[in-house]
């Protein structure tokens, strides 16, 4: 069972929220630099494709990757049915 890390964020911190993942025992940090309410972003497309039932995932930056409850319960219902743990960081 991996742990992968997520990031989105509009900000130049994004390279400091991956080093914090990497830091934290991510063997994986998959990112996106633009947030789209619009279209998920390759970052997210590459995660959903790459966990497994039983991984986890750390999203870095919980403000910045859901702005609203309906997005916040999007990520988190989408990971969730896919049998993977999500941990906020």
């Amino acid at each position: 069972m991996a742990v992968y890390g997520y990031v989105c964020s509009g900000s130049l911190k994004i390279d400091e929220l991956d080093r914090a993942l990497f830091t934290s025992g991510c063997s994986e940090v998959f990112d996106d630099f633009v947030i789209s309410t619009a279209a998920p972003g390759t970052g997210w497309r590459k995660l959903l494709s790459t966990v497994r039932a039983g991984d986890t995932v750390r999203i870095a930056d919980w403000g910045n990757l859901s702005r609203d409850t309906k997005s916040a319960e999007f990520i988190t219902s989408t990971l969730t049915e896919l049998g993977v743990r999500v941990e906020t960081f």
